[in-house]
Parts: C-alpha cells; structure tokens; sequence
C-alpha cells in the first residue's frame, strides 16, 4: 500500500500540467493522497488519466486540463446559473 502524503500546494501558485497525487490532492481541496483516493472511488474527482515511471515507481498522474474538464462537467453551466441566484451569505 502506498504511503498517504498530505496535499502539496505549488511553490509559486502556479498549477503544472501535470500533478502527481499529492499536488492532485490539494487542486481538489483534500487533505491527504489517501483523501484524494477515497474522493476518487466515490466519483468526486477523476481517476488519474495516467502514469510516469516504470515498476515500483510507478505513480498515478492528473493533468491540469484533465481535471478541468472533469469539473466543468460535473459542476455545468446550469448549476453556476443557479448558484448565481443564491444568496451566497447563506454558503458562507
């Protein structure tokens, strides 16, 4: 079982094209790389879209673009228009 890292934020505030786990998990607003899978099997956040090394380094990859896509379809044009006409004190 892979070791649970908490979410790594990018130095700079710019997020990469591509993300490994733990800079996937805080992209997604999770805690821990164990969060970010348990959010995955639930369908909350794509599975990873591929990999980079080879063997027991193998490590699952999200790209920025990816993920974007995935939230643009989950959270779609006609939820953000209902939002929009919320009173948003109520969120807070």
């Amino acid at each position: 079982m892979a070791r649970t890292l908490p979410a790594r934020y990018p130095l700079h505030g710019a997020w990469p094209e591509m993300m490994r786990a733990d800079m996937a998990a805080a992209f997604f607003d999770r805690k821990d790389t164990k969060d970010l899978a348990t959010a995955v099997v639930r369908g909350e956040i794509p599975p990873p879209c591929g990999s980079i090394g080879t063997g027991k380094a193998k490590e699952p990859v999200w790209t920025r673009s990816y993920c974007l896509a995935f939230i643009g379809r989950r959270y779609d044009a006609g939820a953000a228009e209902r939002a929009v006409s919320e009173d948003l004190a109520d969120m807070v």
